[in-house]
């Protein structure tokens, strides 16, 4: 048993290693200055939404859809690797400390989480309820005993190899999570704790049994870390490169039609290049589809100018840092170095592109500003919007690249 905490002492040490090498990164950059700086203002309007809540607002199904949604979602820290299907396969009937250690690993950082949103949750349920803030800590002891319920669940469900069955775990889980804290928050009978309480432990032993003698799924285990390292690593290469990022590339047929609207010539030939990258490579398409996304509904369910400009430059800071990376994506392949063109022309090509994104984010930001204030603050939101797309790609950009050129 001695190795086996070897390897997990090992593992625990690499991956905090790992960690607190692109956190130096994440948190030194003047990118943290923008993040405090929405988060100050997401505070700020927060506070004084909440204020306006009365107590006909639908607190309980609120907070328990956010918690029923944080409570579900529990991935399991293993740290396996593809090596480990050889290697530690015959191992597998002495590996349940080690599998316990990522367990307890895992609750330690979700609880952190718990323990943020449930704050953050808190004024509005004040506000609407009339309780007192004390009510914190027995909330935080129901998500925590709920988090921990789900990941053994989770942990169980995972030697199960059938696909629908996971979905139908989750949709489970998320009822009976958002259904306690749902009674929780609207006092209900102690008789609906109750009825829940017996389903679950129904449930339980319905999945303690179904995943009996049943051996782990290495693969999905491996597939499951490999995809939670790769999404923190995504995060960090909006701050710095990281060569342990593999973005999924897909052909994305009906896209083709823009690729068109390239000029055809040799000078356009890192232009199309980036321009393929970005709509193939999910590493970028779908970073900056989420970004777009998120912006939006926050515009439109604001409701406020100020709030709405400040959200449309904090995506659009966002969505421009995270494409230097782009810069750097195919140097290691030596075609690229082949190609007959001035080394200015990749710069030039970045630029231009970079500013093609931002500007169609800006009429984007515009337009449902208009559809959620009026065509006086959506006219606002886009000018002011353009007018930070050409200073970030004319301005700012030039300067960022040549930065990274002399790291490099």
């Amino acid at each position: 048993m001695k190795h086996i905490e070897e390897l997990w002492r090992e593992r625990f040490q690499a991956y905090m290693k790992e960690l607190r090498r692109y956190l130096k990164y994440m948190f030194n950059d003047h990118l943290l200055f923008v993040l405090i700086f929405g988060g100050g203002a997401a505070i700020y309007y927060y506070s004084g939404w909440v204020k306006t809540l009365t107590s006909e607002f639908p607190v309980g199904i609120v907070i328990g859809f956010i918690l029923g949604l944080v409570l579900t979602v529990s991935p399991i820290s293993t740290f396996l690797r593809q090596a480990d299907l050889v290697f530690l396969l015959p191992l597998e009937t002495k590996l349940a400390s080690y599998f316990k250690k990522g367990l307890g690993v895992s609750f330690i950082g979700q609880a952190y989480i718990i323990l943020l949103i449930l704050a953050a949750c808190m004024p509005m349920y004040v506000q609407v309820t009339g309780s007192s803030f004390s009510m914190f800590f027995y909330m935080l002891l129901l998500a925590f005993g709920l988090k921990i319920w789900n990941l053994i669940i989770h942990w169980q469900m995972l030697k199960i190899r059938d696909s629908y069955v996971h979905v139908y775990d989750w949709i489970i889980r998320f009822i009976f999570n958002a259904l306690l804290f749902y009674f929780f928050i609207e006092k209900a009978s102690f008789w609906f704790f109750g009825v829940v309480l017996l389903i679950m432990a129904v449930f339980t032993i319905y999945v303690k049994e179904a995943s009996k003698n049943k051996t782990i799924k290495w693969e999905v285990l491996i597939e499951k870390e490999e995809g939670r390292m790769q999404a923190f690593y995504h995060a960090a290469n909006m701050f710095t490169d990281v060569p342990h990022l593999r973005g999924k590339v897909k052909r994305r047929k009906w896209l083709d039609p823009l690729f068109s609207l390239i000029p055809y010539g040799s000078e356009q030939t890192y232009l199309f290049l980036f321009a393929r990258t970005i709509l193939r490579t999910s590493e970028f398409s779908g970073l900056i589809v989420r970004l777009t996304l998120i912006s939006i509904l926050i515009i439109v369910f604001s409701g406020n100018l100020y709030l709405s400009i400040a959200i449309s430059l904090l995506f659009l800071y966002l969505t421009g840092f995270q494409l230097f990376p782009i810069l750097r994506k195919h140097e290691l392949k030596i075609w690229t170095s082949l190609y007959p063109i001035k080394p200015s022309q990749k710069r030039i090509a970045f630029l231009r592109l970079l500013l093609q994104v931002l500007l169609v984010q800006a009429v984007m930001f515009g337009l449902f500003a208009f559809i959620s204030t009026g065509l006086r603050n959506g006219m606002i939101v886009l000018l002011v919007s353009i007018a930070f797309s050409l200073l970030f790609a004319k301005i700012y950009a030039p300067g960022r690249i040549i930065k990274l050129e002399k790291v490099s």
